[in-house]
């Protein structure tokens, strides 16, 4: 069959399962805790789905795979490791953020300090992180899209825009049942992609034999080597704080698990996916690695990103290169609408809600987050016209902006009842003056790590600092 023809069947069949799960998921007068949270009624196996779904994103599919065609293993030390390193301390404060009744994480400050102005100013925090992330999502949509039906990027772009605000409008139910289906799809697609891969290599020990033969950006080191002079131990251990913190106090995971039916499904949705997970990049890496096998000589791409869009709509290409590429736009979906409802959420239940003179109803509520949803749409929409060139740092960047804001504060309320309202305060504002500071320098060459490593120092130093002052002061009243 014509490969265009057999792309326009993947993506009407796709379009039609997307339009069936957001009508099925639309009510007339849902309250903000079953729009935003599915009135923490959701099963275990569909926590898992989305929390894998929301983690698995462009820049996981794309970028990482991209990462391992050209320096090999050493892009596990700098984003895999970190990733689920951050995913373990979750894991291991699920039981205590489950036990706070709170819809959103800006919540939480002002349920345990009686502190509004907090809500209002990380549910800030929240709308500027996502808008900003939101566009790697984007990019990933129509750097795929673009290739499979030979349009201009920016037309792809507003593809994505329309299929995010649709599946998102339903709320969680929606963006649930939307996580569910991409992700069998992405399993169905990597794990007939690997098998065909290596099989096409001559298996796993083939694989590995070439695989060591060839170098990345270091011509001194194969792709077999865990660090070169891209991936520096430096690098890899700074992103740690940024990657691994980030994803530790991502707002994104933890409302996954606010959202079980009961702690031990809170507790098991991060552990159950992190068994899923680790067969899924196992199956990414060796895609990346077999690639770079198959098709040695890299392809005249504009960045790391396109390479594996590249090599499976051409050189590598079979009658299931179109299954596999629209399950990374599923991917870039099951992220996207998760991370739409959350500005939605921060901007009308944080922000709003929160600030208003009057009572706002429940209903005025989920009209102001579908507001949101557009209007944070459309800002990454326009922003992802000029995206980053290589989506993994842009992340990293992007999620230790959120370490740094928010890992401090979010575990130290978790874990300790010592920590005061003064401390998150100081953490917050030290934290913001961090971000000002380091990543300017990080940018100019003149800080040779990771800006989240000393950003997040600071703001846990401040966290306690005003904590120590704030409890002297009321102690000597």
């Amino acid at each position: 069959m014509n490969k265009t023809a057999l792309y326009l069947i993947y993506f009407c069949i796709y379009s039609a399962a997307l339009l069936l799960i957001g009508k099925s998921s639309l009510r007339e007068d849902p309250t903000a805790r079953s729009y935003f949270l599915c009135d923490r009624t959701a099963s275990l196996p569909l926590c898992i789905c989305t929390f894998v779904g929301t983690w698995l994103s462009a820049i996981t599919i794309l970028s990482l795979t991209g990462g391992v065609y050209e320096d090999g293993l050493a892009v596990l030390a700098y984003s895999v490791f970190p990733w689920f390193f951050g995913a373990f301390l979750l894991a291991a404060v699920s039981r205590r953020l489950y036990a706070h009744n709170v819809v959103t994480i800006p919540e939480l400050f002002s349920q345990r300090y009686q502190s509004p102005a907090l809500q209002v100013a990380y549910g800030a925090i929240m709308v500027v992180v996502y808008v900003c992330y939101l566009v790697t999502q984007y990019k990933g949509f129509g750097t795929v899209a673009a290739a499979l039906f030979d349009i201009p990027y920016p037309v792809a772009v507003l593809m994505v825009y329309l299929f995010v605000l649709y599946t998102t409008f339903g709320g969680y139910r929606s963006v649930l049942r939307t996580d569910a289906f991409n992700l069998v799809l992405l399993v169905l697609s990597l794990v007939v992609l690997l098998v065909l891969m290596i099989g096409w290599v001559g298996g796993f020990s083939e694989l590995y034999a070439q695989a060591g033969t060839l170098t990345g950006s270091d011509p001194s080191k194969s792709l077999l080597s865990l660090f070169n002079n891209r991936y520096t131990p430096l690098i890899c251990m700074s992103m740690f704080w940024g990657w691994g913190l980030g994803l530790a106090a991502n707002p994104q995971y933890m409302v996954r698990v606010l959202s079980a039916r009961n702690p031990r499904s809170a507790r098991w949705t991060v552990l159950g996916s992190l068994i899923l997970l680790a067969f899924l990049y196992f199956a990414l890496v060796h895609i990346g690695l077999a690639a770079r096998v198959l098709a040695p000589q890299s392809p005249d791409v504009a960045s790391s990103d396109e390479i594996i869009v590249h090599l499976m709509n051409n050189e590598l290409y079979s009658v299931w290169s179109g299954f596999f590429l629209f399950s990374v736009i599923g991917a870039c979906v099951s992220t996207a609408n998760s991370q739409l409802l959350l500005i939605a959420s921060s901007f009308s239940y944080d922000i709003i809600r929160t600030v208003s003179p009057k009572e706002i109803s429940e209903r005025q509520v989920l009209n102001l987050g579908r507001l949101a949803v557009f209007g944070g749409g459309t800002i990454s929409m326009l922003l992802a016209l000029n995206p980053p060139e290589f989506t993994l740092s842009y992340g990293g960047d992007v999620w230790g902006g959120v370490s740094i804001l928010l890992f401090p504060a979010t575990y130290g309320t978790l874990l300790s009842r010592r920590v005061t309202r003064q401390g998150v305060w100081a953490s917050v504002l030290v934290g913001g003056a961090a971000i000002l500071t380091l990543y300017p320098a990080y940018y100019g060459g003149l800080l040779p790590l990771h800006p989240a490593l000393p950003g997040v120092i600071l703001s846990t130093a401040a966290l306690l600092v005003g904590t120590a002052l704030s409890r002297r002061e009321e102690a000597a009243q």
